[in-house]
């Protein structure tokens, strides 16, 4: 098992302006700024990868990659040459229909608004599954124009950046209204959540032209369910109709709450898996929580269920921070060895 952190770029405290951090959640529906100077990015995102690789982890995923407000293409490519002499894979979060495409914030063929601006005639009507409120402008996954564009988005990413992969999200639970997603959704022919099935539609073939460029490439679908809370659990179907090599990212903070976890959990296709846990993070109000215990008692349970990755936010920094480092450095023992315990985990930090 190995850790990945998850990270939004003006939630990290890593720079030396941990005062103008973002404190909420990202929605699709509103603008999610960064406030600091163009130079934090790097700043903060250099420490940080000095860390993480200092405690063996190797996988961080990025949204917020690609803004002009710091440094745009430059400061990502800097970045991610760093990061991968280090040892460190940066995995660039991608709104495929929301959350501002390939390039989050800025003028660039491939950020979602300018692409809209370019083809209005594109722009689509969602549904949040959860909220059941029509969400505008998304995209339609079966339009062949979106589809191409989301291809050429791939390839120019991977092109550009040394990169580990890409982690894919269509938006907040979005299920796509136009005549065509809902009858590409029911050919499926699938019981599951209809945003899952907006999922398979959207990345089959990207995913695939992401694998034939990247072989040993992290390419992630967020599934925004928990473990074992997919439609028709133990049965996945969705997972058999991408490539084998497709990394499915679960929320696990309901998984773990879940009666008789993990043994009511076993029986799910075999597929790669990632658990993100909501956990120590500025907008979940929990910087100042001890997670030992609670990974303690969970990642065993995640070894059982054969996950292949499995991690938490990596915003707050561990710089002068016993707490952030006990928690990262927790995660990891736990994901090297589920018979690990706490006296003994203590005992190696002394």
């Amino acid at each position: 098992m190995e850790i990945i952190a998850w990270c939004w770029d003006n939630r990290m405290t890593w720079d030396d302006e941990p005062e103008k951090v973002s404190t909420k959640m990202a929605v699709a529906t509103e603008p999610f700024k960064y406030h600091k100077k163009p130079e934090s990015f790097l700043i903060g995102f250099k420490r940080q990868v000095d860390y993480f690789a200092s405690i063996g982890i190797t996988n961080v995923i990025i949204f917020g990659f690609l803004r002009e407000a710091h440094g745009g293409i430059q400061s990502a490519v800097e970045l991610c040459k760093y990061a991968a002499d280090k040892g460190v894979a940066i995995i660039p979060g991608v709104g495929l229909c929301s959350y501002g495409g390939f390039y989050f914030e800025g003028d660039h063929e491939f950020n979602l608004q300018s692409y809209l601006r370019e083809h209005p005639e594109r722009a689509s009507i969602a549904l949040h599954c959860i909220k059941k409120q029509e969400e505008f402008p998304t995209l339609d996954p079966t339009l062949e124009a979106n589809q191409e564009w989301w291809t050429r988005g791939v390839e120019w990413m991977l092109e550009t950046f040394e990169i580990g992969g890409i982690n894919f999200e269509m938006g907040d639970h979005l299920a796509n209204t136009s005549e065509a997603a809902q009858q590409a959704r029911k050919a499926l022919n699938i019981n599951c959540q209809e945003s899952i099935k907006d999922i398979v539609i959207a990345t089959k073939s990207i995913i695939q032209r992401g694998l034939e460029i990247m072989p040993e490439g992290l390419f992630i679908d967020s599934t925004y369910t928990g473990y074992g809370k997919t439609e028709g659990f133990p049965e996945m179907p969705y997972v058999t109709l991408l490539p084998k090599d497709t990394v499915w990212q679960y929320s696990t903070n309901a998984t773990i709450e879940m009666e008789g976890f993990p043994h009511s959990l076993l029986g799910g296709i075999p597929h790669r898996t990632y658990g993100y846990l909501h956990w120590f993070n500025s907008a979940t109000h929990s910087t100042d929580k001890d997670y030992v215990p609670e990974i303690a008692r969970v990642f065993p349970g995640f070894h059982q269920l054969d996950m292949d990755f499995m991690g938490g936010y990596g915003e707050i920094s561990a710089i002068n921070n016993p707490l952030a480092d006990r928690n990262y450095r927790a995660m990891v023992a736990w994901a090297q060895d589920a018979t690990m315990n706490i006296d003994t985990f203590e005992n190696t930090r002394k």
